[in-house]
C-alpha cells in the first residue's frame, strides 16, 4: 500500500531511506506544471523544480503537518518562481508546444489527438499562445491563483493555505481572472464575442 503524503513527509523528515525520492516522484509533474505556469519556459521550469527540491530537502525539518505536504512544496516553488521572475525578467524562449516527449508535463501540454489535422493543430496552438499571453496580463494575485488552480491542479483550500490568503480571496480572484480571460478572448474573436452576448 502506498504511503499517504503525510506519512511520506514524516519519512522525509526522519531521513527514511527512499522517502525523499518517493516524494520527488509523486510531486514532480504537478510542481513542473506550476513552474511552467509561472516561467513559460521548459528549461527554466525544470531548473526551478530541481532548485525547489533542494530547498525542500534543506528545510524538511521545519515542515509542520498543519499544511499538506504538496501545499507546502507548492508555496516554496511559487515563491522561488516569483523570485526568478523578479531577478531575471526571463523572456519565454520555448513554446509549450515544443516540450520534448517523455518529459514531465508533456501529457498536459499535448492536447491534440494523434489524427488531428494540421489546420486544427495550428488553431489550437494559436489559441494556447493567446491564452498564455492573456494569463500573463492578469494582475499578479489573480495570475498566481489561476496558475495554482489550473496548472498545479490545487484545491481552493490548498491555494489559500499556499498563498496565505482567505478562501474568499481565492474564489473572487479566480472569478475575476476567468472573466478577464473571457473578455480578452472575446475581443480577439468576434464569434466568441457574439456567443457571449447571446448568452447574457
Amino acid at each position: 500500500m502506498e504511503a499517504d503524503d503525510f506519512a511520506l513527509m514524516d519519512g522525509v523528515k526522519s531521513g527514511r531511506s527512499g522517502a525523499f525520492e518517493a516524494l520527488v516522484e509523486r510531486y514532480q509533474r504537478r510542481l513542473y506544471r506550476v513552474a511552467v505556469g509561472y516561467l513559460r519556459n521548459h528549461e527554466d521550469a525544470l531548473d526551478a523544480v530541481q532548485e525547489t527540491y533542494v530547498k525542500i530537502y534543506v528545510a524538511r525539518e521545519s515542515y509542520r503537518p498543519s499544511a499538506h505536504p504538496f501545499t507546502w512544496a507548492a508555496r516554496i516553488l511559487a515563491n522561488h518562481c516569483i523570485d526568478r521572475i523578479r531577478h531575471r525578467r526571463a523572456v519565454p524562449e520555448q513554446s509549450l508546444d515544443d516540450l520534448p516527449d517523455g518529459r514531465p508535463g508533456r501529457a498536459a501540454a499535448a492536447l491534440a489527438a494523434p489524427d488531428e489535422a494540421a489546420p486544427e493543430r495550428q488553431e489550437r496552438r494559436e489559441l494556447g499562445r493567446t491564452l498564455l499571453l492573456a494569463i500573463d496580463r492578469l494582475p499578479a494575485r489573480q495570475r498566481e491563483i489561476f496558475i495554482l488552480r489550473h496548472f498545479g491542479e490545487m484545491r481552493l483550500e490548498e491555494i489559500a493555505a499556499a498563498r496565505g490568503c482567505a478562501l474568499g480571496t481565492v474564489k473572487s480572484s479566480l472569478h475575476r481572472a476567468a472573466a478577464a480571460l473571457r473578455d480578452h478572448l472575446a475581443r480577439l474573436d468576434p464569434a466568441l464575442r457574439r456567443a457571449e452576448e447571446e448568452a447574457s
